[in-house]
């Protein structure tokens, strides 16, 4: 199971993702759900509810979630995939991050400033993405 950072909205990604499996012609069931993150302000950790878009993939086992996180003012997009097959795992990020318009971790100026420079899904997105795009 891979979690990356995606510096898009979650509407705009879970979109992305759906032209590529369809690029790709793979039959996909789509679906919603919920996860929980947890947010922190001051030093209270509120629990939080994010809409999740979930594809499973038919004929393979494989499972993607696109979900985004609001941890302070900015929101944070996050793509899960999990497969037992890191070979077909590696080139369907590959392939998803060639289709997006820029670099899933080429986040803009305004949300670097929203969310802060060092917050969790911003800090070490291109190296996380790098172990995958191999």
């Amino acid at each position: 199971m891979v979690k990356l950072p995606v510096c898009f909205e979650s509407r705009t990604t879970a979109a992305s993702f759906r032209k590529l499996l369809d690029k790709k012609e793979f039959n996909y069931k789509r679906t919603t759900g919920s996860r929980t993150y947890t947010k922190v302000s001051f030093v209270i950790a509120h629990e939080k509810t994010a809409m999740v878009y979930k594809y499973d993939i038919e004929n393979s086992k494989i499972k993607a979630d696109i979900w985004e996180e609001n941890p302070s003012s900015g929101n944070i997009t996050y793509i899960e995939i999990e497969t037992e097959e890191k070979k077909i795992e590696n080139e369907l990020l590959r392939d998803f991050a060639l289709s997006l318009p820029r670099k899933p971790w080429e986040y803009t100026i305004t949300q670097k400033l929203r969310n802060g420079w060092f917050s969790q899904g911003i800090f070490r997105a291109k190296s996380k993405w790098e172990n995958y795009l191999k």
